[in-house]
């Protein structure tokens, strides 16, 4: 008989191991509800049973549609113990989205709460495998499984389901940035092993008190809290509330938190922002987006002297790391390469490029499965030649320390010069009177594609097209000088903060 020994690397034995080690320590506060790591473990047991009575069995794929709340968590844990993979879906998405993406999975069972009620109700004709639709909440147990009898009306032994760490665990979709979202199916192991080096990174132990605000069902969100519970940290989660974020570093003394850029000027516009305690806060960790210059200083200033930032993907999961200390010293640089990872720096035919030469950026990491799910068309397109491409244009300098300058489709060709959106970007956010930019390549008859601003003002504040050019002149080369801006009220982000710009390009060919 083949045994297999030591592949037992499981998202459900960390819980099982943490709960051992810290039983009476409190492992996750959310909403008003604070839970022990003993309370935890016991209650995803009882869920972890309760599936498994009504038919839920390993392999079988499980939708949710939740903000960040406990029973988020408890899901995922849950699913884990008995080898089902979860499915958490974006609940930003347009119905029509949801409802492709889960009947794309074949999700067995739906779990919900009273937020999305009527989009339950109108996805329900439509979701062709949906067997069973679990309500978080009250009030709809007529119609639907209450989910609170589900997580304590079972046996709250551990389940006895054989799990490998190449089972599969998590249904990981895409930001969505061009269009609807792709998805990888992530295994126990692509889940831990990519938590791994950031602990290391940090000197991660159980005294720590980790934030989550990235939406748990993106990757960044659940590997945060992932990590907390490897850590035997205590665990504060809250949605992108920037009040609310400011009033828990205050209360549970935060010492970490990972933050989108735009999250933290959100927070600088919250009134009397300073009179919140932040001096808990150890570092405060950036990523998906670049770290302007004023968002970095303003850090620094008013929040911690310690900042980290990393470069990844929802695809490929941690890539580099830049630490506090090579931060202050590189101020723009992503780091290098974390354990297991290589990264290389190629032109259009995958060759290597010197160092400080601009490229496409691509790698292999243990952490991330190099497929996507039902798609063999985008994997053959960004899976080639065993490396994955990620779309993104970067450089190294002459440390090997990264540096990303945009993706490949935020390169504008206009004429025949190339222009990285980012780098026009970053200036034009400098202005006193700008809240948001964001740079794209609109058709020109003359040139291919111009170079057009889409300005979000300050409030209170008015802006004109020629203030942000005669602002750009003498600070860009003049071929990187917008030609057009655009004035709007608001710039579309997908639930992580990056800028959706294929929708802009959408709405501002349009109106010419």
């Amino acid at each position: 008989m083949s045994i297999e020994f030591n592949k037992h690397l499981t998202v459900g034995n960390q819980l099982v191991r943490a709960t051992w080690r810290h039983p009476n320590k409190e492992a996750i506060v959310c909403k008003g509800k604070r839970l022990t790591y003993n309370e935890l473990n016991t209650r995803v047991n009882s869920l972890a049973h309760g599936l498994m009575k009504m038919g839920i069995k390993k392999g079988d794929f499980v939708a949710a549609i939740l903000m960040n709340n406990v029973e988020l968590v408890e899901t995922y844990f849950a699913l884990a113990k008995i080898g089902a993979i979860a499915a958490p879906q974006n609940y930003r998405l347009t119905p029509d989205d949801i409802q492709q993406l889960i009947n794309q999975c074949e999700a067995k069972a739906l779990i919900y709460e009273s937020e999305f009620k009527n989009l339950v109700e109108g996805l329900k004709p439509k979701l062709k495998t949906v067997k069973h639709y679990i309500y978080v909440g009250e009030g709809e147990e007529k119609v639907t499984i209450p989910y609170e009898k589900l997580a304590t009306g079972y046996s709250t032994e551990e389940p006895d389901v054989p799990m490998l760490q190449d089972d599969p665990q998590y249904l990981n979709y895409t930001s969505g940035t061009t269009g609807l979202p792709k998805a990888t199916i992530m295994s126990h192991y692509h889940n831990i092993i990519v938590i791994l080096p950031v602990l290391m990174e940090l000197g991660l132990d159980s005294s720590w008190v980790l934030l989550t605000v990235f939406p748990l069902f993106h990757r960044v969100g659940w590997a945060t809290v992932l990590g907390g519970i490897i850590s035997g940290c205590k665990n504060v989660i809250t949605e992108i509330d920037p009040q609310k974020i400011l009033e828990a570093i205050q209360e549970e003394k935060v010492n970490y938190v990972n933050l989108v850029p735009i999250m933290a000027s959100l927070l600088m516009m919250v009134p009397d922002f300073q009179k919140y305690d932040t001096s808990s806060l150890k570092v405060i960790v950036y990523a998906a987006a670049p770290l302007t210059t004023e968002i970095r200083d303003a850090t620094y200033k008013y929040f911690t002297d310690n900042i980290a930032e990393y470069y990844g993907s929802t695809d490929t999961a941690l890539l580099t790391w830049c630490n506090p200390e090579m931060k202050r010293k590189k101020l723009t640089s992503l780091g290098t390469p974390i354990f297991g990872v290589e990264l290389r720096i190629v032109d259009e035919e995958d060759r290597d490029l010197p160092l400080g030469e601009i490229g496409e950026i691509i790698c292999r990491s243990p952490a991330f499965n190099p497929e996507y799910y039902k798609n063999p068309e985008k994997t053959k397109e960004a899976f080639r030649n065993g490396w994955w491409h990620t779309g993104d244009l970067g450089r190294f300098d002459e440390d090997k320390h990264l540096y990303v300058v945009g993706r490949v489709e935020d390169m504008i060709i206009s004429g025949t010069d190339r222009i990285f959106a980012p780098e026009v970007e970053d200036l034009i956010t400098s202005h006193p009177k700008v809240k948001e930019c964001a740079v794209i390549g609109l058709s020109d008859k003359v040139l291919g594609k111009a170079v057009t601003a889409i300005i979000v003002p300050q409030e209170g504040e008015t802006v004109s097209e020629k203030e942000l050019i005669d602002f750009c002149k003498g600070k860009l080369a003049e071929f990187k000088i917008p030609k057009k801006v655009k004035i709007t009220d608001t710039i579309p982000r997908t639930a992580t903060g990056k800028i959706m710009k294929f929708e802009l390009e959408e709405q501002f060919s349009k109106k010419g």
